[in-house]
């Protein structure tokens, strides 16, 4: 009784926590049984405490207990029991005499005396949580379901997407060759309203063309793209300005660089990346010459670019608009195109496992930004 006495008054202090605490000798006798267990047991401590605890729970007189808590006793490493691996040592029950999931972790403490160790049993009830990591493996399931079926979905759009500007463009060739024949000879021959509707027709056979063409080249982005490797920026914008210099100097734009660092990337679509987006500043320009900034910074895991311009800016309602394929903010006749080039610059963008985004206001000019990590896998 005195060891009783002992281990009740140590105990005492945490005979309320959520946790159940079972403190026994190396014959198996219970000297602490605390309130947790009570209610989770339906077990009183008057009914349990010196008594032996294998005649209430004889399944833990198999081997495979009691090897480890012979290892207990002996003062070694505690004891761990999952549920993954392991029954219940002291099977605990819910309100709905269901039985909880539990964890027990077996730990030596020394006796009074210091010559030899009791076995401290700690019970976790694990139901809540492990129901939780159910829900959350079940969602994660179903997300990645989900998400399978989203890329498989966009491979099939972006198959017929590319199929269909392919196959499409040579009888649209054929409609705009004989359309344009038939306005040059019969040009004297036809009234202005017969004239006038073949004109709408080589417009818009042409506009059709156009729109193809760009289709097409949005669809090879993530069909045709050449694999990633080591690439210099620095030649990357060289290349970019090199294909806009006419247009540069027909508008006298003015260009301020950077040092650009070597990155993994799609050489040729990094290019058209930085192409798309210079080609806009100098298309939306305002009454001044084009002032374009190209510069970059250097974040913790990725690289950020960035291209500055004095251009008539974009109103914040539009910002997510303008990265759609074929939208566009103005008439063509205010600016041709056909409003693809930002959604190509945001697959490419997307590909290379980055971002692309943008800040302007009206008058102001733009700055677009985008990402590369430092590190990338294809």
């Amino acid at each position: 009784m005195t060891q009783i006495l002992k281990a009740t008054t140590q105990f005492n202090l945490v005979d309320r926590v959520p946790v159940g605490l079972c403190l026994v000798r190396q014959d198996f006798v219970v000297l602490f049984w605390n309130l947790c267990l009570e209610n989770w047991t339906k077990i009183s401590r008057d009914d349990i405490i010196d008594k032996n605890l294998l005649d209430f729970f004889p399944h833990l007189k198999q081997p495979k207990y009691q090897s480890r808590f012979h290892q207990v006793f002996s003062g070694g490493f505690p004891a761990i029991f999952s549920p993954q691996l392991h029954a219940p040592l002291i099977p605990c029950f819910l309100p709905n005499q269901q039985k909880r999931i539990q964890q027990t972790t077996v730990n030596a403490i020394p006796t009074e005396d210091g010559n030899s160790y009791y076995a401290l049993m700690s019970i976790q009830d694990i139901t809540e949580l492990t129901d939780r990591i159910q829900i959350y493996q079940e969602e994660l399931k179903k997300r990645k379901s989900i998400q399978r079926e989203l890329e498989r979905s966009n491979a099939e759009l972006e198959n017929f997407a590319y199929l269909a500007s392919h196959d499409l463009q040579e009888p649209l060739r054929m409609v705009t060759t004989f359309t344009q024949m038939l306005g040059q000879r019969y040009k004297d021959k036809l009234d202005a309203d017969a004239n006038q509707i073949i004109d709408f027709a080589v417009d818009g056979a042409m506009r059709m063309q156009s729109l193809i063409r760009d289709l097409l080249v949005y669809s090879r982005v993530g069909r045709q793209g050449q694999s990633f490797e080591q690439t210099d920026c620095e030649e990357v914008l060289d290349m970019a300005l090199s294909n806009l210099k006419l247009l540069m100097e027909e508008t006298n734009t003015y260009i301020c660089r950077s040092p650009l660092p070597t990155v993994m990337a799609d050489k040729s679509q990094l290019i058209q990346l930085f192409q798309n987006l210079l080609n806009n500043a100098i298309k939306y320009r305002s009454e001044k010459p084009p002032n374009i900034e190209i510069d970059v910074r250097s974040e913790d895991d990725y690289w950020l670019f960035l291209v500055k311009d004095n251009g008539i800016g974009i109103s914040q309602q539009y910002f997510e608009r303008i990265f759609l394929i074929f939208q566009r903010l103005h008439t063509r006749q205010e600016y041709p195109g056909t409003g693809i080039g930002l959604a190509i610059c945001q697959k490419i963008s997307q590909r290379h496992q980055g971002k692309i985004w943008l800040e302007s206001e009206l008058g102001k000019g733009s700055i677009f930004y985008f990402t590369i990590p430092k590190s990338i896998e294809e």
